[in-house]
């Protein structure tokens, strides 16, 4: 048989005397099948495929029997072989058969293993998704449940798997109802109140919801993602849902929102007229005082109002021209122009004006500034001053710290007064540097650190922002909350500057542990 195999180019076979130094052999060394006699030293068959069957699971396993013994077959099949083969005088007959069952059995075996290691690695890949991820199969029941889900749930994997009848919404909402996973192959999309948007993009499905069970009372802010799965040949498996908690998202809009209130809030507070305008002249943005100056309502401002028609016709011409200067680069020392109310009557201002830069693309979008009425200088000077105060008094009694770096230089600025009044450190003569900053965080964060910085300096996020501990000098850790944003970017596409803030959040983590 060794040679007769051998022969058909398909096989390497390899003979043992007995059953015993077989499964020795098997131990040591890769086999792809097993052709066993039933008569055996030792040993028979039967007790052969049992000992294979225990010891290395489906390897493949055909069994010779002689004429006339069916029994010994049905056991053998009983017990697990892929095969048997009787005996007989037509040696021709019996290759081609042999051949063929023993091609078939490794070439199953090899499909259920591709198979099964091809499941495995697509759980490896579920499992390493960042954001919960589940899966059901056509039937509804779920077949995976990643690490991040049962982070974020508090249900382990082994209580989900193949369960059913919406098993996976009872972390979220309590209730067996529909998610979002449900609606994947179904053309009217859910609605009620929990879903604060919903929208099909192709096959998939994005969604914000509320869900009521997370987080307590409040419910967690959720953002989720679900579409179909399908195999090789294209035929429908199950459905996937992945699921990001944004609830600091949330409130980082919030806070985005009431940022924008208090900059219209302090912009109101300021002596003098703080403004924006777009690159041909109109006002996209005024305080109070602006309009109060030059007599406008906000509906007049809603509009559109060109700056220029505020500056008297003989003082339009040179304004134009200082504007284009600061619009191509030019630092603004401060101009002082006669302009004029709406009414017709002037007064003599001095007016700063910067480029608004798109830190993306790096063109300048328009200018924003500040007009100063001269007639009474001295007194918005000084009442200028003391907002400026009053705007670092409040920055500093929210314990938080503002920084700015120049790349490629590694000193940070702006950071030593927090960094010695809220970690304890004395940096006297000493530079903050990057790499002393980093010294002091936990090794378990730095990655996460590094990590939303490449996401931020790629482009793929808006702010660099991420939580981490760092070491004050009475060897005790803080959580800080660190938000960052590259500002300028050089020739190369590379960040030139970055400025951000950074402010501690212990507090805050130990209520949101304890909750």
């Amino acid at each position: 048989n060794k040679i007769l195999l051998e022969k058909t180019g398909a096989f390497s076979v390899t003979t043992l005397p007995s059953a015993k130094e077989s499964l020795d052999r098997i131990s040591s060394e890769r086999f792809d099948a097993i052709l066993s006699d039933y008569q055996m030293p030792e040993m028979d068959g039967i007790a052969f495929l049992k000992c294979v069957r225990a010891r290395h699971g489906s390897l493949p396993f055909i069994l010779f029997t002689g004429k006339g013994r069916e029994e010994i077959a049905i056991e053998a099949l009983n017990n697990g072989a892929d095969f048997y083969i009787q005996k007989g005088p037509d040696m021709k007959g019996m290759l081609a058969e042999l051949k063929h069952k023993l091609c078939h059995a490794i070439e199953r075996r090899q499909t259920e293993t591709a198979l099964r290691e091809s499941r495995q690695n697509q759980n490896d890949i579920i499992n390493f998704l960042p954001d919960a991820t589940f899966v059901i199969d056509t039937s509804g029941k779920i077949v995976a449940w990643n690490k991040a889900i049962e982070e974020m749930t508090g249900t382990s994997g082994a209580d989900m798997i193949g369960k059913g009848d919406y098993q996976y919404a009872l972390p979220f909402f309590g209730e067996r109802r529909p998610l979002l996973i449900d609606f994947v192959h179904e053309e009217q999309l859910p609605t009620g109140s929990d879903y604060l948007y919903i929208e099909r993009r192709g096959r998939n499905l994005h969604a914000e919801v509320i869900a009521r069970r997370l987080d307590g009372c409040e419910g967690a802010y959720l953002w989720l993602t679900a579409g179909p799965l399908y195999d090789l040949e294209g035929h429908l498996t199950g459905a996937i849902e992945s699921i990001r908690d944004m609830s600091e998202i949330l409130k980082i809009r919030h806070d985005l929102a009431r940022s924008r209130e208090m900059n219209q809030e302090f912009a109101n507070m300021m002596p003098v007229a703080v403004y924006e305008m777009d690159l041909s002249g109109n006002l996209t943005f005024t305080n109070s005082v602006a309009l109060e100056w030059f007599g406008v309502t906000r509906e007049d401002f809603e509009k559109k109002i060109c700056i220029y028609d505020y500056i008297v016709p003989h003082d339009r011409e040179r304004a134009a021209r200082d504007i284009h200067r600061v619009l191509g680069g030019v630092k603004s020392v401060g101009q002082e122009y006669l302009l004029q109310r709406k009414d017709r009557s002037t007064y003599l201002g001095l007016i700063y004006a910067s480029g608004i830069m798109d830190p993306e693309s790096g063109k300048c979008l328009g200018l924003r500034g500040v007009i100063i009425d001269m007639t009474e200088r001295k007194k918005i000077a000084q009442a200028l001053h003391e907002s400026e105060e009053r705007l670092a008094l409040a920055v500093k009694a929210g314990d938080i710290g503002t920084w700015d770096i120049n790349l490629p230089c590694p000193r940070i600025v702006g950071l030593e007064d927090w960094y010695s009044r809220m970690l304890g450190y004395d940096t006297g003569s000493a530079s903050l540097t990057l790499e002393s900053g980093s010294s002091l965080l936990h090794k378990d964060d730095l990655s996460l650190v590094h990590a939303a910085f490449r996401e931020h300096v790629n482009r793929k996020t808006p702010l660099f922002e991420t939580e981490a501990r760092v070491l004050c000098r009475d060897k005790t850790w803080k959580w800080v909350l660190v938000r960052g944003k590259v500002i300028e970017w050089d020739a190369g596409g590379n960040p030139a500057r970055i400025t951000g803030t950074v402010n501690d959040i212990t507090g805050v983590r130990n209520a949101r542990n304890f909750l």
